[in-house]
Parts: C-alpha cells; sequence; structure tokens
C-alpha cells in the first residue's frame, strides 16, 4: 500500500509539472555559478566526510531536484525565460528567473522547489522497503537519497531569513503586517538560537546565527507588488506547513548530528 500511495503521489508531481513538460520546457538553459561550484563541492565533501558518499551523492541529487522544482514554478507562472540552475550555490536556484509579478506567484515558486521532490523521497522510501531482501544495496541507495532529501528540504523550509522557508513566512505575514517582516525574522532566529541551547543542537545553532547575520547583510525587503489576500495566506500557510510537516519525519534527525558540548 505504502508503495501504491507513493507512486500515486509521483503521477500526480508529473500532472502538475505537465504543462511545462508538454510545452517542451525541458529544453533548458544552464546556469553555473563559479562561487556555487566551489560551494557545492564544500557541501558535498563535508557529507561525504561525516556521512558518506551515498548520502553525499544523495544530497547532490535532491539539491538537482529541487532546483528543478523551483524552474517549473517559473514556468508555470509563465516565466520562459527562467534558466535551469545547474549548480544552486549561492543565491538560490528562484534567482535563475524573472522578479514574480505578485507575491502569490514568488510565493508559488519558492515553495515549488521542496514540493517537487516530496514524490522523488516517499517513492525512493517505498522503493528501498520493497528491495529490501531482494536488493539490500539498491535498497539502502535509495534509502540514502530519501534521508538526504528530508534533511535538505527540510534545513531549507525552516522559517529564517534567507531559506525558502523564512521567505515562505516573509509573504504570510505581510499579508497582513507589511512594515513587520524584519522584525518577525529577527525573532524568529533568536527564537532557533534558544531552540539551538535547549535542544543541545549545534547545527540548530548555526543555522539561526547564520540567519541572524544575513538580516544584517542583507535584510528582507518590502516589494511594491501586490500582497497575498488572507484568503491565500491562509492556504498558503496550510501549504508550507504540510510540506514541512512531511520532510520533518524525514530531516528532523539532521539537527542532533551535531551536538552542542555540555
Amino acid at each position: 500500500m505504502f508503495f501504491v500511495l507513493s507512486m500515486m503521489l509521483v503521477v500526480a508531481t508529473f500532472w502538475v509539472a505537465r504543462p511545462v513538460l508538454v510545452s517542451g520546457g525541458l529544453r533548458v538553459s544552464l546556469d553555473v555559478d563559479g562561487r556555487g561550484v566551489l560551494g557545492t563541492f564544500a557541501a558535498v565533501s563535508a557529507a561525504a566526510l561525516v556521512l558518506g558518499f551515498d548520502f553525499a551523492v544523495g544530497l547532490l541529487i535532491a539539491a538537482l531536484v529541487k532546483s528543478a522544482g523551483h524552474f517549473v514554478g517559473h514556468r508555470l507562472i509563465g516565466d520562459y525565460s527562467a534558466g535551469f540552475r545547474l549548480v544552486p550555490f549561492p543565491g538560490g536556484p528562484e534567482a535563475a528567473g524573472r522578479a514574480a509579478r505578485d507575491d502569490l506567484a514568488a510565493f508559488f515558486v519558492v515553495l515549488m522547489g521542496p514540493g517537487l521532490g516530496l514524490a522523488p523521497m516517499i517513492a525512493a522510501f517505498a522503493l528501498g522497503d520493497a528491495l529490501a531482501e531482494t536488493a539490500p544495496a539498491a535498497a539502502q541507495t535509495l534509502k540514502g537519497y530519501a534521508l538526504a532529501a528530508g534533511a535538505l528540504n527540510f534545513v531549507a523550509l525552516l522559517p529564517l531569513w534567507p531559506l525558502a522557508g523564512g521567505r515562505l513566512v516573509q509573504f504570510i505575514v505581510e499579508a497582513r503586517f507589511p512594515d513587520v517582516s524584519r522584525l518577525t525574522a529577527s525573532a524568529l532566529a533568536a527564537m532557533f538560537i534558544g531552540m539551538s541551547l535547549t535542544m543541545q543542537s549545534g547545527l540548530l545553532l548555526l543555522v539561526g546565527v547564520v540567519a541572524a547575520l544575513a538580516l544584517g547583510l542583507r535584510p528582507p525587503k518590502n516589494l511594491a507588488r501586490p500582497r497575498l489576500t488572507r484568503a491565500q495566506a491562509r492556504i498558503g500557510f496550510l501549504a508550507y506547513f504540510a510540506t514541512l510537516a512531511a520532510y520533518f519525519t524525514a530531516g528532523w534527525w539532521v539537527l542532533t548530528l551535531w551536538p552542542l558540548a555540555v
């Protein structure tokens, strides 16, 4: 049943992306950033040293799937000039296209990155379970990818600026309070730093500190474009929370990898 449901989710995901596939959207222009190559190499090398080569490869594939999700999101909102960012660091893969015309389109593009990765992650878990006895090596590889995808997207969806989750929260908050996005981002960064001390999580502390530094160097800006309506903000929050909760089951463990010294 798990396998059947996962295949249904894969079919539903392809159905959402069908307009891009039918319109020849697979003809992409690749955008390779030199700094991104170095950043990706460092991240994959660190993951390989800490968690093994299989996990590092899974992390790289998960990052490419996330980039593809942003690319599909751009195409679905009508931005046919968007290029697929082969190496997604730094700046975010959503930066490979034109700025969205309103917050609703921007919200969709940002959420589509992690959203596209849900089906492959769940399918990899299901296939890993199905092949556990007949092909244990393949099952281990599939589960490694699924865990890498869960970890990557869970961290990306944390409500911290400038992560994808922080941008989504900014859109939701600005629907009601247009002038407090920086205050909200500061409060969330402080909350996560406090949580890191309670949970004794060094990685969560690092993420919170980086978010606090990013607020000083590149704070969120109020763009002059239509905001989400209250109804759109409610639906957007439910979509964001559901996606974060789905990745929580596969990604929460990553915050325990680097415990703080007691």
